[in-house]
């Protein structure tokens, strides 16, 4: 019997298919179609209707960038993390209570709702820090994921601190 992979070598060679398919996409331009899409579904959803208060991502160039919502909308509290390394800052996760919807960036995510991100830990830290462990009997957020259909997979590699996305709407 072959000794299995450690999880982490799993990850690095997802992580360099995932950044390969999302450069080709960004290159051809199908990202910045793609953003339309993306930002017309969620705004005809019923969640990002009624929430008040949003976490959304700043986007990377091969990232769905969803920047148009905090224009279209501001009438909306948005919260954007300014990523700068590993860990979220005290200051930025108290701006994060009573949160109604928070819109994660991945490099993939999978059909169970685990995501893939880009290795530093930044969106799992913050994650754990401002959803409430008990979150199945008091659940007032949503947590929703934005995904090329090229990288919506079956199963992704996941951990016990992974914390799933609720939706994963695949563009």
């Amino acid at each position: 019997m072959l000794p299995k992979k450690p999880l982490h070598d799993d990850k690095t060679s997802l992580r360099l298919k995932a950044k390969a398919i999302l450069e080709n996409l960004f290159k051809s331009g199908e990202l910045e179609k793609r953003k339309e899409i993306a930002i017309h579904k969620i705004i005809n959803a019923d969640f990002f209707t009624s929430a008040k208060k949003i976490l959304i991502y700043k986007a990377l160039k091969d990232e769905i960038d969803l920047n148009a919502l905090t224009e279209l909308f501001p009438d909306k509290k948005f919260i954007i993390p300014e990523v700068t390394g590993n860990h979220p800052p005290e200051d930025f996760i108290k701006q994060c209570e009573n949160l109604d919807l928070i819109i994660i960036p991945g490099l993939s995510f999978d059909k169970r709702g685990y995501r893939l991100g880009r290795g530093g830990g930044y969106y799992d830290k913050l994650l754990s820090k401002i959803i409430p462990k008990d979150r199945l009997k008091e659940k007032t957020e949503l947590i929703l994921g934005i995904i090329p259909k090229e990288l919506y997979l079956e199963n992704l590699p996941n951990e016990p601190h992974d914390i799933k996305v609720d939706l994963v709407f695949v563009i």
